[in-house]
């Protein structure tokens, strides 16, 4: 791919390290494409004068945190500039006792987080991967985990933001005190853009106490649909947990955890997996009256249930692999489409999906019976010869009429890179896209930012 040249101020004033030798730049491909560049600037100041060039040039830039995310989207047509922010990484301002903390979107969550704890306090939010997984990488694609029933998404706790735009300029949205009401909301603007309207260099949170007592309880059930009703009546209780996860066996084996606690799996069985946090007396508690409650019924299905309570380390370890499932290089699917749909319909729509999708082996299924998602994922080698793209293109078209007809959306996560150039990941365009063609315009009105990622290929 033809390369280009940096400008001598440019060169002078960017430390060496920060220009990525062009025998590296494999290792910045998005969807396959190497770039033309990869920049890694140390600062904001550095990050407008690129963007400024960039723009003066009509040069695409993708911006980069940790590259976790880097599946999502759309297949661009061309990566110009990948903008690495990695190097960006400090933490700006922490008041433990207003409960807010600002930092720069390069630094990792992980990170954060030990920063964070250091003061007795916390980010509820969460993402796959999060020692690698950058605070602005996660607030571009809005990623969560399986805590986002109670925790909410990223933009929930966001109550500042400074973007670079495309042309260079450093704007500011929200604020850094919590009951910040001034302007205009941006920060939800930006949450889940995907990189297409500007460069995230900084971000203001609300914090959370840090929990001092965390437990996890694990129940057998027949199947996921069982699993499923359990948990949904779960939801309703006072004694309710942050979160709840519904894996079928299929999923669990690409589990990186210990499954000691309960047998292996038979065909068609499902977990609930119920997360709770808080002081150590309330947790124990919740976790008594949810056993009681998942074992009053004696059996379901002609047999019994079987529940257990990690201990800390294997709860720490399973919350984890929930969380990175399909998105570490080593449980990294061949095909993932999510689907957010109506809590109520959720299983009645799974139970559609394995039915008809037609692929030659059910899939693996993950879901979260109180935000209403689901994933199904088809691993590498779980069929012995894969069909060709035809056929898991009409499978993807299967799914997205079932979930569409129940009031959803999908999202094609991953799926082979020939198929994924001919479709849009995103599935059916939302009303509004006029909307947000007219936004698109007004903040990148040259289209360098991240083309053709988002919905619609914006």
């Amino acid at each position: 791919m033809k390369q280009f040249s940096l400008p001598e101020n440019l060169t002078t004033s960017l430390e060496p390290e920060a220009i990525v030798a062009e025998e590296r730049l494999a290792d910045f491909a998005v969807d396959g494409i190497t770039p033309q560049g990869a920049l890694k600037p140390k600062d904001r100041q550095a990050t407008s004068e690129i963007m400024g060039w960039a723009s003066s040039q009509r040069i695409t830039v993708f911006p980069r945190g940790g590259g976790t995310q880097l599946a999502l989207g759309n297949v661009p047509q061309e990566v110009g500039l990948v903008l690495d922010l990695s190097q960006q990484s400090r933490m700006l301002d922490y008041q433990p006792a207003d409960l807010t903390a600002t930092v720069e979107a390069g630094i990792t969550l992980g990170q954060l987080q030990r920063e964070l704890a250091a003061g007795g306090k916390f980010l509820p939010i969460e993402a796959p991967m999060a020692d690698t997984a950058t605070i602005g990488g996660i607030l571009a694609a809005n990623a969560s985990g399986p805590l986002r029933y109670s925790q909410r998404q990223p933009r929930d706790w966001l109550i500042g933001i400074s973007v670079v735009g495309s042309n260079g300029t450093e704007t500011k949205a929200g604020g850094k005190v919590v009951k910040n009401v001034t302007g205009y909301d941006l920060n939800k603007l930006y949450t889940g853009s995907m990189g297409t309207l500007g460069v995230i260099v900084e971000a203001t949170f609300k914090l959370s106490p840090s929990p001092t007592a965390h437990g996890v309880l694990v129940a057998r059930f027949p199947g996921t649909s069982q699993a499923i009703a359990a948990s949904t009546k779960l939801l309703g209780q006072l004694f309710r947990p942050q979160g709840i996860q519904v894996i079928d066996g299929q999923a669990a084996q690409h589990l990186d955890i210990e499954q000691g606690m309960l047998e292996t799996l038979g065909t068609g069985e499902a977990l609930a997996l119920a997360f709770f946090s808080g002081r150590p007396n309330a947790v124990q508690r919740q976790l008594e009256d949810t056993t009681n409650l998942l074992t009053e019924g004696g059996s379901t299905g002609g047999r019994s249930i079987e529940v257990a309570t990690l201990n800390e380390a294997q709860g720490h370890s399973l919350t984890k692999s929930v969380c990175d499932l399909g998105w570490s290089p080593d449980t990294q699917p061949y095909l993932s489409i999510k689907a957010n749909l109506p809590p109520s319909v959720l299983s009645a729509v799974i139970d559609r999906c394995l039915q008809e999708s037609n692929l030659g082996l059910p899939p693996g299924v993950l879901a979260d019976p109180g935000f209403g998602q689901v994933r199904l994922f088809w691993w590498a080698g779980s069929v012995s010869d894969w069909l060709d793209d035809g056929a898991v293109l009409q499978a993807i078209l299967k799914i997205r009429g079932i979930v569409r007809e129940a009031g959803g959306n999908t999202l094609v996560e991953f799926c082979p890179l020939t198929l994924k150039k001919e479709i849009d990941v995103w599935g059916d365009q939302p009303g509004g896209m006029d909307v947000m063609h007219r936004l698109k315009q007004k903040f990148d009105p040259l289209g360098i930012m991240s083309p053709g990622r988002f919905v619609g290929k914006i």
